[in-house]
């Protein structure tokens, strides 16, 4: 089983899944369907990762779309 991780978009939680079978090509893939999180206690809209340490990195370096600043925010913390 692969592991990926994904990060909540309302308050930035990150869980590692194993359940998430999509090949991550880019940085970070938006997932389709929304994903229950503990923090918020609400089905929220979720991205989901390989590696959360390069994910910042390239990030930080690069932030390409209004998407990726916010994602930099929520996982900077």
């Amino acid at each position: 089983m692969t592991k990926k991780n994904t990060i909540c978009l309302r308050c930035g939680f990150v869980q590692v899944r194993t359940d998430i079978v999509d090949l991550i090509k880019e940085k970070y893939i938006l997932l389709e369907k929304k994903r229950m999180c503990p923090r918020c206690n609400k089905n929220t809209p979720t991205i989901a990762t390989n590696n959360i340490e390069k994910l910042r990195k390239k990030l930080e370096n690069n932030p390409n779309k209004e998407l990726d600043s916010y994602v930099f925010k929520l996982i900077k913390k």
